[in-house]
């Protein structure tokens, strides 16, 4: 109930009040002009009696005692003429102000309930009711109000319910966000830690420890495949059950009889959310409280190298979020295995001064992808290449390749043609998408058949003679690419193109892992305006104020000067 309603209110009941007090005192008005005529009357009355009488009491005119009779008489009427209409009229009067009075109470009094309610309703009591006590118009007008009452305060107890509604889910989001970058900070932690180990045995000890206690994981076990590719063999896993099944050989067929056979067949990830629903799932005796289970496989360069397996105590456990962030890890585990599998014992002080280490190194700590697509171009300008590209693919809602980003532009020579940062349409690449899937080297521009003549007019227009496509990889995904340049044809060294293979796996695990970072921090700086805006609008006060605040809070978090708001005021 607003003021304006109750101002009219107020306004109702003193015009009501001042109309009928007018026509009470316009009532009495003619009733004393009446009594005055009534009385001017009578005096003349008065005189014609006195007249009358000097008459009767002439002498000889009438017997002594009937002139008396006569006087008193007349008398007796003069006074009853005088006297009733007076008396009459006083109480006729009476009577009138009494119900003037009554009829006054019997309105106002209604009105003024109303209007005192509707103050308490404008005050925040949504509580407030009038009470009914009639059938007429003001019983209907109490019945009004109340209805009014009750969907002001359902309407109320609506918008009290969505932003609870809101609060909670945004809180949810929060909740997610922060588990998700918790997930995110150790998955940076493992990688960080597995990088410098070459030893295989403490590698996977190292990892399935972290992974379950940064994790909070029920277990974690490492399968390796065996030399023929047809067994998943655990070489590690957490816990008395772990050991145990250590012991025992345990190991697990590739194939569709078990989530880690059928990880490793498949080359996809696995998860059970219900463990009691998955007809694929190989229930372990060791480890009963086992509720929801994910199998990871271990890739690199295309190839499996092994499966992650990561169990947990409660049901929907896992959601995507989750399998990113552990796919992402799994690649580092996969990359750190392939590096300790490299890397011997008596050629481990060696190793850690070479090209491929100090990459290693550098793309592990890379936690944006500037500084991925840095790590990159330092580890190939270490190789006596003149020119770098680093460019990511920026991917449509459908999964189609749609942009070119570039990351990282380095010429050795000169001032290089493109900026980093710089995006074009997947139309303007100089190679088809289908080849950069795949590392290979162009030993001459001019006459290698394979280039696209497209490719071959930027290449010879940058001074361009020779190159090597590195290819990035999610999974079986090509989430981007890096080309080597060189400004005369030949073939490149063995271990330039050692470094560039291993790379294609480092760095593709790098950039995903920057790539799921920078995400997170985005929807976290989202959440946190959208949590500032709604907490900004239900502290306004009206429409106009949550309009404005709106606007503000969507010019802040958009970066624009300007911000319109157009309401439609058609039902």
């Amino acid at each position: 109930m607003s003021k304006v309603l109750r101002s009219i209110l107020s306004a109702r009941v003193t015009n009501i009040r001042a109309r009928l007090v007018g026509n009470v005192l316009i009532v009495l008005s003619l009733l004393s002009l009446t009594v005055v005529l009534y009385s001017a009357a009578f005096s003349r009355l008065d005189q014609a009696v006195v007249v009358l009488k000097e008459a009767v009491t002439q002498p000889g005119a009438l017997m002594v005692e009937q002139q008396t009779a006569a006087l008193a008489e007349t008398d007796a009427a003069l006074n009853m003429v005088q006297t009733v209409p007076v008396v009459w009229g006083l109480l006729i009067g009476g009577v009138f102000v009494v119900i003037a009075f009554t009829t006054v109470h019997s309105i106002a009094r209604p009105l003024e309930q109303l209007t005192e309610a509707a103050g308490h309703l404008a005050a925040g009591n949504l509580e407030e009711r009038v009470p009914v006590k009639r059938s007429d118009e003001f019983g209907s007008l109490g019945i009004a109000f109340n209805e009014m009452a009750e969907q002001l305060q359902a309407s109320y107890v609506e918008l009290e319910d969505q932003v609870a509604e809101r609060t909670r889910a945004l809180q949810d989001a929060n909740y997610a966000l922060q588990r998700r970058a918790i997930q995110l900070e150790a998955s940076s932690e493992v990688g960080q830690a597995i990088a410098s180990i070459f030893d295989i045995d403490q590698l996977l000890r190292t990892t399935v420890e972290l992974i379950r206690d940064r994790f909070k994981f029920y277990h974690a076990g490492i399968f390796l495949l065996d030399e023929t590719g047809k067994w998943a063999v655990l070489r590690e896993a957490t816990g008395e059950a772990g050991a145990q099944m250590k012991t025992q050989g345990h190991r697990l067929a590739v194939d569709n009889n078990s989530m880690v056979g059928w990880a490793a067949l498949h080359r996809q990830s696995r998860i059970t959310l219900d463990v009691g629903e998955d007809a694929v799932r190989f229930a372990n005796p060791l480890l009963p409280y086992t509720r929801s289970e994910m199998s990871i496989p271990l890739m690199f360069g295309g190839r499996v190298l092994g499966v992650l397996n990561v169990q947990s105590i409660e049901e929907a456990a896992f959601d995507e979020d989750d399998v990113r962030t552990l796919q992402s890890m799994a690649n580092q585990v996969a990359v750190a295995i392939e590096n300790a599998r490299r890397v011997s014992d008596e050629a481990a002080m060696l190793e850690a001064t070479s090209p491929i280490y100090r990459a290693s190194r550098h793309l592990t700590t890379a936690t944006t992808t500037s500084e991925v697509a840095d790590a990159i171009i330092d580890s190939v300008a270490e190789t006596g290449a003149d020119g770098c590209l680093v460019v990511e693919f920026v991917f449509s809602p459908s999964g189609e390749p749609q942009a070119l980003m570039y990351r990282g532009v380095w010429r050795r020579d000169r001032e290089p043609q493109f900026k980093p940062g710089l995006r074009l349409p997947i139309s303007e690449s100089p190679f088809p998408f289908e080849l950069v899937s795949n590392l290979w080297a162009v030993t001459d521009v001019e006459q290698d058949s394979r280039l696209p003549q497209s490719a071959r007019r930027v290449f010879m227009a940058t001074d361009t003679r020779a190159l090597v496509n590195i290819p990035l990889r999610s999974g079986e995904d090509v989430i981007g690419q890096v080309v080597v340049l060189r400004t005369t044809p030949g073939s490149f060294s063995d271990s330039a193109l050692r470094l560039y293979e291993v790379l294609s796996g480092q760095a593709s695990v790098a950039l995903e892992r920057a790539q799921l970072v920078e995400r997170a921090q985005r929807r976290a700086q989202q959440e946190r305006t959208t949590l500032q805006m709604v907490d900004h609008i239900r502290r306004a006060v009206d429409v106009e104020q949550v309009l404005q605040i709106t606007a503000e809070q969507i010019s802040q978090a958009m970066e624009v000067p300007r911000v319109s708001i157009e309401l439609s005021l058609e039902e």
